[in-house]
């Protein structure tokens, strides 16, 4: 048996305590009624002081209520009440309920103790105390009669040999079962504990998660409102300066800002979707994210900037959410080239290569100037580009180009991270 008594045990409940003190109450009626029920079919006469033995049994009872809250204390007057009670009533001693009362609270002591050096030493008052004074009974003359024995022991030798191995297995016996509970206690403990602490880590990483997922959306807000609100503004002022001289330019360009405005709206029904739980929807559907086909639709060969679109390679492979991220990186640049650098030209190219999908988008443009992020004024354009190319384990190259103007390009697994 280990003795590590390192933990310490929390205090009982209230509920125990008070369970407790209804035990207390059993016990002493128990030990009550066991010396009547002793005295009407034992050995002994009816003595003088008859009365006095069922008050320390009552006693020794009502002092288990306070077995968890002051086990040691306890422990003490158990004691100190069974050796009153072998040496004033010598024949109750036997008694089992007064056995079974003091074993109850040696048990107790192991089992609750939160002071570990008291419990080792009040243990070995108790039971050397115990042991001494068992030791110092064989030295009446009523008990080692010297007498033959049929055995092949002496009758006294067998006599002390049996009452102590008795007492040793009584007494290290209650020791080691309050030990066994009081580690159980100790594991169980250990096992919240750890419980606990694995919620804790599940309900961080559902916050982490909530987090992500917001910033996700938040990036997909900015990208799709960006664009076409952006898109929406380049139109409305080319429309309103041609409007009185060149009515079907004008016209051409309201029927842009139309579709633009339908499309944002669209992919905002999309991202609100993603906060939904589906309960508007029978079947849980929502219209797919954009992705790689939907590239072309960012081609804009007449408008200002020109924005053409160039495919190279093979697209087969390229999971949704690579084609996703692809999509709103080309979506960024744009808008980034539209809103900020005043380019005249943007090329977006696709590119296939090997289990690799790279995206680049170059414009003629200011440079870094007047590139969203950049610039301190809170955008979150280019940061949006790298948080969501990091994600999937791919690389970003953002930068101005030698020759002028500014270039975005990233590279990804086609199947992501």
């Amino acid at each position: 048996m280990r003795l590590d008594r390192g933990w310490e045990r929390p205090l009982p409940t209230p509920a125990q305590l008070r369970a407790d003190v209804l035990a207390g109450i059993a016990a002493a009626l128990v030990c009550v009624g066991s010396v009547a029920v002793y005295r009407s079919f034992g050995p002994m006469e009816e003595p003088s002081h008859g009365a006095e033995s069922y008050v320390w049994f009552a006693a020794a009872g009502l002092a288990l209520a306070g077995r968890r809250r002051f086990p040691l204390s306890v422990l003490l007057v158990e004691a100190a009440i069974f050796v009153v009670i072998g040496e004033r009533f010598e024949d109750l001693g036997v008694v089992l309920s007064i056995q079974m009362v003091f074993f109850a609270a040696l048990y107790a002591a192991w089992a609750w103790s939160r002071r570990p050096v008291a419990l080792m030493m009040t243990s070995a008052v108790v039971v050397l105390g115990m042991l001494g004074w068992l030791i110092w009974s064989f030295g009446r003359p009523d008990v080692l009669s010297g007498g033959a024995s049929p055995g092949p022991l002496p009758r006294d030798v067998a006599l002390v040999i049996y009452t102590l191995s008795v007492n040793l297995i009584y007494f290290f016996g209650g020791i080691a079962w309050g030990h066994a509970a009081w580690m159980s206690a100790r594991r169980r403990a250990v096992i919240e504990e750890q419980l606990e602490r694995e919620r804790g880590q599940q309900e961080a990483e559902r916050g982490r998660a909530v987090q992500s997922e917001r910033v996700r959306i938040a990036r997909d807000l900015h990208d799709v409102v960006a664009h076409h609100v952006s898109s929406i503004g380049i139109q409305a002022t080319g429309a309103r300066r041609v409007l009185a001289v060149d009515p079907e330019a004008a016209s051409t360009a309201l029927g842009t800002i139309e579709s633009s405005s339908r499309q944002a709206v669209s992919q905002m029904h999309q991202l609100v979707g993603l906060l939904r739980s589906g309960d508007e929807d029978p079947d849980g559907v929502r219209p797919p994210q954009p992705g790689l086909e939907d590239l072309q639709g960012l081609a804009d060969p007449d408008g200002s900037p020109a924005v053409e679109v160039h495919v190279v390679g093979d697209p087969v492979g390229v999971t949704p959410a690579v084609g996703l991220t692809i999509y709103r990186v080309a979506q960024e640049a744009v808008t980034n080239a539209r809103r900020h650098a005043h380019a005249r030209r943007v090329t977006l190219t696709l590119r296939h290569v090997g289990d690799d999908v790279e995206l680049e988008v170059i414009d003629d443009g200011r440079g870094s100037v007047g590139s969203a992020g950049d610039d301190g004024s809170g955008g979150f354009g280019l940061s949006g580009i790298r948080e969501r190319v990091a994600v999937l384990d791919g690389v970003c190259d953002i930068g101005d180009r030698p020759q002028g103007g500014f270039r975005v390009r990233v590279r990804m697994p086609k199947e992501g991270a």
